[in-house]
């Protein structure tokens, strides 16, 4: 297409044909009045006879005349067709309609100049080509995309913490892009010949590869580093532990309160990441925030994960109600309990007195090294128990006494005796995380359970605890004369218990059984205790015979009847007493009528 505006109307147009060069010495003919041919030759009036010179400046004048009217015509075609662009160089160019057209670089500004967007510019899905920058404004203005939802929050550790940045000012660009899509391809007055052409070119291929524009809005971010900064100054803490607040013996899990990580937070950089995020128009995402975190040292996931069952210790009880009754509110009182690292769990202070006002019964108990009813007979059971799982458990023992003869309910070497006033069983927590202990009598397996929760050895490890007799000094007889029964008469008043030297060990093992450790743990020591029978002294005729405390013989026996009856005891008084048969146990029974049970398997890894 070609612009021919100012050139209509002028001479030298030819009918929208391009003026071209003439050949020279062609003069043009000059026109007269009415268009008639001005004369040549003589002049039909007489004139005078003019002198020889007179006659020659005459016919040098319109010669001088016409050349100059000559020159001036060339001269003004000149300059018209310059001021026209004639000799403008021309340039090829590719009109929309795909025909090809030579044009001047005047020729091409002109058609390049306009005040409108150009074909091919889109903002925001519209097509505003052909619009002027108002009539783009007013058409875009109610249809612009609406304001973005402001959804930035903070990861720390995977904590997510939401930021309220409606205080920012919100703005559109949708002036800033319009200003920047009218700029486009648009002529700055400073091109040359060829920049026009490329900028010619470039318009026409738009209107098959639109250019796209879409406005947004943006933030004022002056506020970013106040709203960051009150969102993570609660944030920035020291390590807070999990504390193990007490246990669910029914559950048998640990309560607590949760644990938390401390951190130290470099805030610029925070603020600074969700500054550049939203200068670059992105509202909504996940900024994750940079921090040096301090791990505690008791997690609530090593709670979780880490705590469990580390021993249990079982052995079964007798048939006895009140004994079996003391052992059962024992292990109420101590279901449950708590120890934090460094404690100390005394069983007296603990347990109490025993007696008919704390709900204690009578049942057998040691005293002075024979057999006897007492409140609280039998708690022992409890308190050796405790100590198999304590050293299972790899705890700290303080105080801790064998009984005065091996029990039935524990090898030799794994019990342990309280006695109230008089002996204690003591031990520290001395491991580094809290521990649990959980106490049970069931009546129907007559079993007694003491097991110790915390944190678990490593690897799947456990501990056996076991004991073993190295020394035995069996017992003899003392026997002691008494002068008011009939000679040859026998009482038994305690039985005979065998000295007892017993080794234990405390034996580590792996997640397989294998032993790989075994520490040797201080020798128990168990009384050698004599048994003591009575002998009658008195004679028949009230005179008193002799006795030998060593041999229980009787000399100076006087010989008659007897208004006694025989001792069901030692019907034949000249029958030696065995000292290590106590006489009020039957055969093959254990003096507290209890069976020995080895200590409990240990707990599975």
């Amino acid at each position: 297409m070609k612009n021919n505006a100012g050139n209509s109307g002028k001479s030298g147009n030819y009918g929208n044909v391009r003026p071209s060069y003439t050949t020279a010495g062609n003069a043009p003919v000059r026109v007269g009045a009415k268009g008639k041919a001005a004369p040549s030759g003589k002049s039909s009036s007489p004139s005078k006879p003019r002198s020889k010179k007179n006659k020659k400046n005459s016919s040098a004048a319109p010669k001088i005349l016409a050349f100059v009217l000559v020159l001036a015509l060339l001269g003004g075609a000149g300059f018209y067709m310059y001021k026209t662009g004639f000799f403008d160089p021309k340039y090829e160019i590719t009109l929309a309609d795909g025909t090809v057209d030579k044009v001047s670089g005047k020729e091409l500004r002109e058609m390049l100049t306009t005040d409108k967007f150009i074909d091919g510019i889109i903002i925001n899905g519209m097509n505003v080509g052909g619009m002027t920058k108002e009539e783009a404004l007013a058409a875009l203005t109610p249809n612009q995309p609406a304001e973005p939802v402001l959804d930035i929050s903070l990861d720390l550790d995977g904590v997510i913490y939401p930021l309220d940045l409606s205080p920012l000012p919100l703005t559109s660009t949708l002036n800033s892009v319009v200003d920047e899509a009218y700029a486009y391809l648009r002529l700055t007055g400073t091109e040359d010949d060829l920049a026009l052409v490329d900028i010619y070119n470039s318009r026409m291929a738009l209107l098959n590869n639109p250019v796209q524009y879409n406005s947004a809005y943006t933030l004022s971010t002056d506020e970013v580093g106040q709203i960051v900064t009150s969102v993570l100054s609660d944030a920035t803490s020291v390590a807070q532990d999990a504390v193990i607040t007490g246990f669910d013996p029914e559950a048998c899990v640990f309560q607590y309160t949760n644990s938390s990580r401390g951190y130290e937070i470099n805030l610029n950089d925070a603020v600074t990441d969700v500054t550049s995020l939203l200068e670059s128009g992105v509202y909504s995402g996940v900024v994750p925030v940079a921090a040096q975190v301090t791990e505690p040292s008791l997690s609530t996931e090593m709670i979780q994960n880490e705590f469990g069952l580390i021993a249990s210790s079982s052995s079964t009880t007798t048939s006895n109600s009140s004994r079996n009754h003391n052992i059962s509110i024992t292990c109420q009182k101590i279901n449950g309990l708590v120890l934090q690292p460094g404690e100390v769990f005394s069983f007296n202070d603990f347990v109490g007195p025993r007696n008919e006002s704390t709900g204690y019964e009578v049942a057998g108990v040691i005293e002075n090294g024979q057999s006897a009813q007492a409140y609280g007979g039998g708690i022992c059971q409890v308190s050796s128990m405790i100590y198999q799982s304590v050293i299972k458990s790899d705890l700290e023992v303080i105080e801790r006494h064998p009984h005065m003869w091996p029990s039935s309910y524990a090898v030799a070497g794994t019990d342990a005796a309280v006695d109230w006033g008089n002996q204690d069983f003591s031990f520290r927590n001395s491991s580094e995380y809290p521990i649990a202990l959980t106490a049970y009598w069931d009546p129907d397996t007559s079993k007694i359970t003491v097991c110790i929760y915390g944190h678990q050895f490593p690897d799947g490890q456990y501990i056996v605890f076991e004991g073993e007799t190295v020394s035995t000094n069996p017992a003899g007889v003392q026997y002691i004369a008494n002068g008011e029964l009939p000679v040859g008469e026998t009482n038994s008043l305690r039985g005979a218990h065998d000295g007892v030297t017993a080794a234990s060990y405390q034996i580590w093992c792996d997640a397989d059984g294998n032993e790989i450790n075994r520490v040797e743990l201080p020798n128990s020591y168990y009384s050698t205790i004599s048994a003591q029978i009575e002998v009658g002294t008195l004679n028949p005729d009230g005179t008193q015979a002799t006795l030998d405390t060593s041999t229980g013989a009787l000399t100076g026996v006087v010989e008659g009847p007897s208004e006694t009856e025989t001792n069901p005891d030692n019907p034949n008084p000249d029958q030696p007493v065995d000292p290590a048969v106590d006489p009020a146990v039957q055969p093959q029974e254990n003096p507290d009528g209890e069976a020995v049970e080895m200590p409990a398997d240990p707990p599975a890894a």
